[in-house]
């Protein structure tokens, strides 16, 4: 807050009330307006990566920003790393392995409903569990 030279505030209590509830009725509807600040003293913080790595390319800062403000990591679908990548090869075979087996028991299913000549014949159907280490 600004003071004078006796180390008084310029503004007494009220008015400095008065005026930020003014500028803020004022820019309520403004587009690209995050923050507001009035009359009292701001400094300026750096909020890059903490990598310190400067990156120019903005479609690259959008996605990272998106996938921030999902609250989720962008490796989530593409990677970055060989960890990451494997780490993501897991998640997806983790999560088709229940569709593989839904897909098995429907068709085996229908293979043991189609079957002609139960006595003689007998079908049963499966799905191999194809792995990053099987193929």
């Amino acid at each position: 807050m600004p003071l004078d030279k006796n180390g008084d505030l310029i503004f007494d209590v009220d008015e400095a009330r008065d005026i930020h509830n003014n500028a803020v009725e004022m820019l309520r509807n403004s587009i690209g307006i995050d923050v507001l600040t009035t009359f009292a003293d701001v400094d300026a913080i750096e909020v890059s990566d903490a990598v310190g790595t400067v990156n120019n390319d903005s479609l690259a800062n959008a996605e990272r920003t998106a996938y921030n403000a999902f609250g989720v990591s962008k490796n989530i679908f593409n990677t970055d790393t060989n960890l990451a990548l494997e780490k993501s090869i897991l998640a997806d075979e983790g999560a088709m392995r229940d569709l593989i087996l839904q897909f098995e028991n429907l068709f085996d299913m229908i293979a043991r409903t189609l079957s002609e000549n139960k006595k003689k014949w007998n079908f049963r159907f499966y799905m191999l569990h194809t792995t990053q280490y099987n193929y």
